[in-house]
């Protein structure tokens, strides 16, 4: 049969329609493929964003509510499911098995004792959760100073830019992290779930959790050493070889959270109000009898550590001003007095509101209060003790002595509280707690010392309570 030039023209016209119909359906196909695979990644960033924003609210929530419920514990934060050993239920806190004080601790998120489901990430696992040691809750383990001046022992660094993202200044240190370690990367094998747990059994984080091999940081390790910083690293996206997802949370978190409860100023105030009847009450317990009513001296300002309670021990070194403190074995060597701790030892029958919790919460925030006492009720002054130039605030009244709550950081006034032993000391400067002519007297030798009252404000947010010459304690 001859073939015509029409028809050889219709043939090769119908093969192009079929090559380019097959093009356009494999480009087709590319495309639909990429983007199932962007819209998965989505879905997948999406569901893993939303559990790790769930478990960092639940670990702020932990902190505040805590302290509601027991003054005592200040701001801590839950410890890890460490192993789902120990005689500790899946999901919950490690809190008697929680590594040295100060030592930072790494497990899976405690979901059981924070209150929430055991959330998983997009590759199906549990969620990891660091808490630093400075804030952990870890019963006889925990820091004895926990407040929302506490450092975090935690630094976030940038795989792709080689800088750190959270931490490079110390009072921006995170205090915990959740990571979600999202599918298997290279090199990384999982164990299989089991029918009793909601994750899977304990494995090693190096199996869930990846080293930036340019910097060598590792999310899988830790220091393992009391107060020390530990780093760990983020990508921006996802590779085959690092996918971590990270969040933190910061002091400051907590802080504004605990700031917005009109119950914790309260507390703090009624706080206040039973340190300085424990000081009135050292006094009226003097043996020289009811015309002796001399106080203790001061604690010093600076300290090497700020945190151990013995570290806020009276000191007879001239000055009748600085911290407020527990010991004062200087003072009862002046005054006889058998009382060999002002607030450990204070008599909850004369002072009724002076109760364990407020023990624990002085614990806590004992690096805000400072103390001055007047020239006529130091301990080595004459007795009958009695005001001819005592303490005045706002420039009136006659007082034995006064004590000051210095109440949150100041951001108008640069005022930073750092310490050691991880950091360079800016405790030890009264005017990054204090505000004017209260910052100024302390430490001071407390002639004719005019301390300063007012309505809180940007640049002024002190508390003072007053003990007059007759022991009576009102906030002034």
């Amino acid at each position: 049969m001859r073939i015509t030039d029409n028809t050889a023209r219709h043939q090769r016209g119908a093969a192009l329609l079929l090559m380019m119909l097959a093009i356009i359906l494999a480009t087709s196909t590319i495309l639909l493929v990429n983007l199932s695979r962007d819209d998965l990644r989505t879905r997948r960033s999406m569901q893993t964003a939303a559990v790790l924003a769930e478990a960092r609210n639940a670990l702020i929530d932990f902190a505040i509510v805590n302290l509601q419920v027991d003054p005592g514990r200040s701001v801590r934060l839950p410890c890890p499911d460490i192993d789902d050993s120990g005689g500790f239920p899946e999901g919950a806190s490690h809190t008697t098995a929680c590594g040295a004080s100060g030592e930072t601790v790494m497990g899976r998120l405690p979901w059981r004792t924070l209150g929430i489901a055991a959330g998983k990430d997009a590759g199906s696992a549990c969620l990891w959760y660091v808490v630093s040691g400075s804030y952990k809750d870890a019963g006889t383990s925990s820091s004895p100073m926990i407040n929302t001046d506490t450092n975090g022992q935690l630094q976030l660094y940038a795989v792709e830019t080689g800088n750190i993202v959270a931490g490079l200044a110390a009072e921006d240190r995170p205090v915990a992290m959740v990571i979600a370690a999202m599918p298997p990367v290279s090199g990384q094998s999982r164990p299989g779930s089991a029918s009793s747990l909601q994750c899977a059994p304990a494995a090693a984080a190096s199996r869930y959790l990846e080293t930036d091999v340019a910097s060598g940081i590792s999310n899988a390790t830790l220091n393992g050493i009391p107060d020390a910083i530990d780093t760990f690293a983020k990508t921006s996206g996802e590779s085959q070889y690092h996918n971590d997802r990270i969040v933190t949370v910061s002091r400051r978190d907590i802080e504004l959270r605990l700031l917005r409860q009109q119950g914790f100023r309260d507390r703090m105030r009624n706080l206040g109000l039973a340190l300085a009847s424990c000081l009135a009450n050292y006094a009226a317990t003097n043996p020289a009898g009811i015309n002796d009513k001399r106080l203790v001296w001061p604690a010093l300002v600076s300290m090497t550590d700020y945190r151990p309670d013995s570290a806020y021990d009276d000191a007879n070194t001239g000055f009748q001003s600085g911290r407020l403190p527990d010991i004062v074995d200087d003072s009862n060597t002046a005054t006889s007095n058998p009382i060999p701790r002002v607030l450990s030892d204070c008599d909850t029958s004369a002072v009724p509101q002076w109760t364990p919790a407020m023990m624990a919460a002085w614990r806590n925030w004992k690096d805000h209060f400072f103390y001055a006492v007047s020239d006529a009720h130091v301990p080595t002054a004459p007795t009958p003790s009695s005001c001819g130039s005592c303490l005045t605030v706002n420039g009136t009244g006659q007082y034995a002595a006064v004590l000051l709550y210095s109440n949150t950081r100041l951001n108008v006034l640069g005022q930073i509280r750092n310490e050691p032993p991880i950091d360079s000391d800016s405790k030890g400067d009264p005017g990054n707690y204090l505000e004017g002519g209260n910052a100024t007297n302390i430490p001071g030798d407390g002639a004719l010392s005019d301390y300063v009252s007012g309505p809180e404000t940007a640049s002024f947010n002190d508390l003072l309570f007053c003990i007059d010459d007759q022991l009576l304690v009102t906030e002034c």
